[in-house]
């Protein structure tokens, strides 16, 4: 389906059982490309090392309507690719290789989910949103350290402390004349995910 507002969200991750180092997020309004030409377009981020094999990685897509005031369509979609956290040529190649396939998608949208830059209070919420959706942290445990914007470049910076300690940094409008990306990070070697509670066997 073609959806009339659109997520796509590339995580970098050890493994499928911990939380990502990073999350690329990119929104758009009414991409001109199916579901499965966004997968297929995405599957290039994990050749981008140019090696005999790709990256491993998991694509999850969701699709659907909502009828909440004005009706409308919806999709998200999920990918998650194995990345090396030392860095180096394979991770440039990565980044390269997201910005390049969010390029494409953004050229295939009529708009961005944004249509401007966001104010820095605006920003700091969404950044804090996708922290929360990506990390599972609660927003109100997060207070910002540091923050920094980039008119030109259309880009605001944030690092946030959480109470228990950790760093996590976001920035808004990742992609120069791309405001409606956005990538957040954790500094240090991400928690695993909690394991799921298995099913009561007496319901």
């Amino acid at each position: 389906m073609r959806a009339q507002e659109s997520r796509i969200s590339v995580a970098l991750v050890d493994s499928m059982f911990h939380y990502p180092h990073e999350v690329w997020d990119l929104g758009l309004d009414s991409l001109d490309m199916f579901t499965e030409e966004v997968i297929d377009e995405l599957d290039a981020i994990r050749w981008a090392e140019e090696k005999e094999r790709p990256l491993h990685g998991t694509v999850v897509a969701r699709t659907g309507k909502h009828n909440w005031g004005a009706e409308g369509s919806f999709s998200e979609i999920i990918m998650q690719v194995s990345w090396n956290a030392i860095g180096g040529v394979g991770a440039v190649a990565v980044t390269a290789a997201i910005k390049t396939v969010y390029g494409k998608l953004k050229s295939r949208a009529h708009a961005d989910v944004w249509h401007s830059m966001p104010s820095q209070d605006q920003a700091i919420e969404i950044a804090r949103s996708r922290l929360h959706q990506h990390y599972d942290v609660a927003v109100d445990r997060l207070t910002v350290v540091h923050s920094a914007v980039d008119a030109e470049a259309q880009r605001q910076e944030f690092e946030f402390r959480h109470e228990d300690g950790r760093k996590f940094g976001a920035t808004v409008g990742a992609l120069a004349g791309m405001p409606s990306c956005t990538r957040v990070w954790v500094d240090g070697d991400p928690l695993p995910r909690p394991v799921p509670e298995p099913p009561d066997p007496g319901n």
